[in-house]
């Protein structure tokens, strides 16, 4: 039997760029043919939130912040009743309802390329609320192993690093670096030893440093990008010249820029941070060593679900730090800027 569905539900909503958030009493959103409405557990703050926040994107407001939240579906929509049911446990990725008719979507079939998509959290109403809105064709399936609280931080900080990695064109037993050990760069570190990689993890803070090496899947080698040694100690530790691939989850031009000193000839760089207004790179380095630099959006639908296959198997974890509901609005964003914030941040909704 379905669950009774309320009318209205309490949400937070960013008002207006640079305002403090607000929580306010809503309609509950509703349930398109190929959508699902899911009760909200947890969802995730993270860079791209605190881009909204600050009119990168030049949001609509009133808008509901996030694109990492999970859940328990309570409605399915007609046309996806073949693919999920009411009580599944559920993560939503950014991009839904694929229009499937722009030169884009004819080219690529790819929803993350459609020119007309709806971004959760970013051009409408996203996960931090009571309930929630996921597109049936771009929604996960969470495995039993893995907690709301920690599933959150996977449908975007870890979707992007994940993909990011497989971007690197790495091959199997070879090192990498990661740059930027926080709440992206702590999984990019766990995701890249499951796959069987030898990691060296870059990071200006000691908060950073520590958090490499604070799962089981640790980091084998940890420098401090503002060690005068570091690109020696590398370069010793990856031998052949360098790092095949590094993956950057920071938007610190200076160490972006300064990373690719650490490649070997033709090694790969995948920026997954974004620097406003732009990414800076070393065009000495990137021409006499034949670098690569790979864009990377967040993973497929079916890459994610092979990301959580992995956490589920490997135990991977997020380091998060849980705020209420109803807290946000005194909370953030101003715990997102604290410079001793490790790890991620989650927001608690039932």
């Amino acid at each position: 039997m379905a669950p009774e569905i309320p009318k209205t539900m309490k949400a937070v909503q960013l008002v207006g760029w640079k305002k403090p958030y607000e929580l306010h009493e809503i309609d509950v959103p509703q349930v398109g043919d190929t959508d699902l409405l899911v009760k909200s557990a947890a969802a995730g703050f993270c860079h791209t939130d605190y881009q909204v926040w600050e009119g990168v994107y030049e949001s609509p407001t009133p808008i509901v912040p996030s694109h990492e939240p999970v859940g328990t579906i309570v409605a399915v929509g007609s046309k996806v009743q073949d693919k999920w049911k009411v009580g599944q446990r559920v993560g939503a990725l950014l991009f839904r309802h694929q229009c499937h008719h722009c030169l884009k979507c004819k080219t690529t079939n790819d929803i993350r390329f459609c020119e007309n998509i709806d971004f959760a959290g970013l051009k409408a109403d996203g996960g931090m609320a009571e309930y929630f809105i996921a597109d049936g064709h771009n929604a996960v399936l969470l495995p039993d192993e893995v907690d709301f609280e920690n599933a959150a931080p996977l449908m975007c900080a870890g979707a992007t690093t994940w993909a990011g990695i497989e971007a690197s064109r790495v091959k199997p037993g070879d090192p990498i670096g990661i740059v930027g050990i926080g709440g992206l760069g702590s999984l990019a570190v766990q995701f890249a030893k499951a796959l069987g990689h030898p990691v060296v993890a870059v990071d200006n803070r000691p908060e950073g440093r520590a958090l490499a090496q604070e799962t089981p899947l640790k980091a084998d080698l940890v420098v401090d990008f503002n060690d005068k040694d570091a690109t020696e100690k590398i370069k010793n530790w990856a031998g052949d010249g360098g790092l095949p691939a590094i993956v950057i989850t920071t938007d610190n031009n200076d160490a972006t820029d300064w990373m690719l000193s650490t490649l070997r000839p033709h090694g790969v760089a995948v920026p997954l941070g974004l620097p406003v207004p732009n990414v800076q790179f070393d065009s000495f380095a990137l021409v006499f060593q034949e670098l690569l630099i790979v864009g990377s959006v967040v993973s497929t639908k079916e890459q994610a679900a092979a990301m959580l296959e992995t956490v589920a198997k490997h135990g991977i974890r997020s380091h998060i730090t849980t705020i209420p509901l109803e807290k946000v609005p005194e909370a953030l964003p101003g715990a997102y800027m604290d410079p001793h914030l490790k790890g991620r941040l989650v927001v608690k909704i039932a």
